[in-house]
């Protein structure tokens, strides 16, 4: 039975093992890179929800100039 650690830091843990699957590695990566960090950057958040954000009304405002233009009110 394998035992499974917590901690990368610690040479008997094996999570990082390039025997292990793909899966639990990039579990483990991503455990570490952001489910355990104590602050989260505020500015980073930020700066990401406002890519999510403009990344799904670009189309609308796209599509709405585009119509406008289509029906001539657009000059």
């Amino acid at each position: 039975m394998q035992i499974l650690t917590l901690s990368s830091n610690a040479r008997n843990g094996r999570l990082l093992d390039s025997n292990n699957p793909l899966r639990l590695r990039a579990f483990r990566f991503l455990s570490e890179r952001y489910a355990q960090r104590e602050r989260p950057s505020i500015a980073a958040e930020f700066i990401l929800f406002a890519v999510i954000v403009l990344t799904a009304t670009w189309p609308m405002f796209t599509l709405a100039n585009a119509l406008a233009h289509v029906m001539g009110l657009g000059r």
